[in-house]
């Protein structure tokens, strides 16, 4: 007699099946929570506070880590930001590079750091770090964003305290002292740190407006004789940065459309140069300290320098003259026919001007730059002309009010 299989009802299976779905889902959901409440309750590797007494951890870390600082011997930097100047000794030495080993910035290549507090190397690090640039800005760092950004982004919290510490306790600074936050050069005395002969050098385009004498072409642009250093680098820095408030302040405001193009690009070191080299030079003082570079320049070579001997004149021929002489003739309807000057569109005199003057201040026109009050007619005039031309005309300028020959 054949056997037959039972059947078993498909029905029947699937119940089968989802129940013991639901068992294994039960099953480790009870082992997950069995777990999860261990270790809730587990004490090991935590400490536990009460939140009341959070606060009096903090000064009690505070405590240990001014006792630590004390115990370096630099409480008082140490105290305004909570660093260890040993620790931050060891971490200057990447900062030396570029600062030097005695903070003062390679001889002015890079900001000087001699003189500033604890305090204020933490802000600027933190600021460096956090991209704070309107705060750079107002502490004449804007332009070092660039520089120092990548260097300050890894820093921790400890790392900037501890390098402030040390740059504080170690570069006279201190933990709250006097330091010159303005111009972030912290030379002491307000003196600026430049290069007398660098200045002379890079002054070389300010000429071309402000005359080589300083006297600012006849009073067609300021006058730069008398001025501090100090009150230079701060006006410089302000045409740089776009303070412009601070350039109202000083009754300048008419002059950061001119300016400014000009100052866009200097660094700090070209300003302080710049500005020890127009105190030097025009009679003014390096902020009532010992002129960097200036005095020093005086006391080796005396005045030889205000006595060196002029450089060669420029020799043109006659025909380089004539072209400027025709070229000109366009520019006779401002300036007139002698190149006297003209009242109707205040057009300045130009009989007499500097070859080099001349050719400076057309190059810049033809660049689209206003260079002075009134000075956008003169871009359009400068757009064709070829530097042949412009030669032409500053040969033919210079020797305009000379007495004609034989006379």
């Amino acid at each position: 007699m054949a056997q037959h299989t039972p059947k078993v009802d498909p029905m029947s299976k699937l119940v089968g099946f989802v129940s013991a779905l639901v068992l294994l889902v039960a099953v480790f959901y009870l082992v997950n929570a069995l777990f999860n409440t261990a270790e809730e309750n587990s004490l090991d590797g935590q400490v536990v506070e009460n939140p009341e007494s959070k606060e009096a951890t903090k000064t009690a870390k505070a405590e240990s880590t001014d006792e630590s600082a004390d115990k370096d011997g630099a409480a008082a930097a140490a105290a305004a930001t909570g660093g260890d100047v040993a620790a931050g000794k060891q971490k200057f030495a990447s900062c030396a590079a570029c600062h030097g080993a005695d903070g003062k910035g390679q001889g002015g290549a890079f900001p000087v750091l001699t003189g500033l507090t604890a305090a204020e190397t933490e802000k600027k690090l933190t600021a460096y770090r956090e991209g704070d640039q309107e705060y750079l800005k107002s502490v004449g760092l804007g332009d070092r964003y660039g520089t120092m950004a990548p260097n300050a982004a890894s820093l921790s919290d400890e790392d900037i305290a501890d390098l402030a510490a040390y740059i504080g306790d170690e570069f006279g600074g201190g933990a709250g002292g006097a330091a010159d936050s303005a111009g972030g050069n912290g030379n002491g005395g307000g003196a600026v740190d430049g290069d007398v002969a660098a200045g002379k050098q890079a002054y070389a385009a300010c000429a071309a407006c402000h005359g080589a004498d300083g006297k600012g072409q006849g009073g067609a642009f300021p006058v730069l004789t008398e001025m501090d250093a100090t009150d230079v680098q701060k006006k410089l820095t302000a045409y740089r940065e776009g303070d412009q408030e601070f350039l109202k302040s000083v009754g300048l405001g008419d002059r950061y459309g001119t300016m400014a193009p000009n100052a866009a690009n200097l660094s700090d070191e070209q300003i302080a140069n710049l500005s020890v080299y127009i105190a030097d030079e025009f009679g003014g003082t390096n902020g009532g300290g010992a002129a960097a570079g200036g005095d020093q320049a005086k006391s080796e070579g005396g005045d030889a320098a205000k006595e060196e001997t002029p450089a060669e004149p420029r020799i043109v021929s006659e025909s380089v003259i004539s072209r400027g002489q025709a070229i000109y003739s366009s520019c006779a309807i401002c300036h007139g026919a002698e190149g006297e000057g003209g009242e109707l569109f205040n057009a300045p005199k130009l009989a007499g001007t500097a070859m080099d003057q001349t050719i400076s201040l057309l190059k810049i026109y033809r660049k689209g730059q206003e260079m002075g009050p009134n000075s956008y007619a003169m871009i359009p005039q400068a757009k064709s002309l070829t530097d042949e031309d412009i030669e032409a005309l500053g040969a033919y300028i210079a020797v305009m009010d000379e007495e004609p020959a034989g006379s």
